[in-house]
């Protein structure tokens, strides 16, 4: 596995562990696997394994992070199943709880909505257009701009990367009074009133508000640990 893979993960730990797990079970899966080669097939599921509990260490996901694997084959077989439940359970909670909160924080714009916001966006060009910004700090405006109406394009508009967004822009712009750039500044706020008209007329979910961090159930489960002195040739079975 590339190593470099590491450098992507979501800043958030739960999200990170998720797609730390998605990975190394691609890795299991795609390992070969046949009644002959039985001890590679262990091989191949207690590394999963560790792989997983080491980053839940790393994490610090609860449910996962303490459970201890055995070192012979047999007992591997026999205790992967559970561990493979009880992955499945914590990944399915925080994928859950993520997408509430997701939901929390962005809003579907209609069609309508969407249309008026392209067109401020528009006009935020024009003006940097004709601003007295150097080239370089237009190109990357635009480049911008750009991203913000593929957010508004999204089902789902999340407020994260619309605030993030016109701070790049600000930020790019400078002393816009100085620079000829302040008029794009209403077309801001134009935008903002939109969105925030959307989410106050978007229908109120029957469910409770997710918490900021719920705590994750851990699973009813542990893995039995490792057991020692047992003679290998007692437990493979062949």
């Amino acid at each position: 596995m590339d190593q470099s893979f590491y450098d992507d993960l979501p800043e958030d730990h739960e999200k990170a562990f998720v797609y730390l797990e998605k990975r190394f079970r691609a890795e299991l899966d795609e390992s070969p696997s046949n009644n002959d080669q039985s001890n590679f097939d262990a091989y191949c599921k207690r590394k999963y394994m560790s792989s997983v509990i080491a980053a839940a260490k790393s994490l610090d996901i609860a449910g996962i992070k303490d459970y201890t694997i055995s070192y012979d084959d047999r007992g591997v077989w026999d205790s992967f199943e559970v561990f493979e439940i009880d992955v499945m359970n914590i990944t399915i909670q925080i994928e859950i709880n993520h997408a509430r909160r997701r939901k929390k924080y962005s809003v579907a714009l209609d069609g309508a909505t969407k249309q008026k916001i392209r067109h401020y966006i528009d006009q935020i060009r024009t003006a940097v257009e004709e601003s007295d910004l150097g080239q370089d700090k237009r190109d990357a405006i635009f480049k911008k701009l750009g991203e913000l109406t593929l957010e508004i394009d999204r089902d789902r508009t999340r407020f994260e990367v619309i605030a993030d967004g016109i701070r790049r822009v600000a930020r790019l712009s400078g002393d816009v009074e100085r620079e000829g750039a302040e008029p794009w500044w209403k077309w801001v706020r134009l935008i903002l009133g939109e969105i925030d008209d959307a989410k106050e007329n978007e229908p109120k979910s029957t469910l409770p508000a997710p918490s900021e961090r719920k705590q994750l159930e851990p699973p009813k489960k542990q893995l039995p640990a490792p057991k020692q002195g047992r003679n290998l040739d007692d437990e493979i079975p062949f």
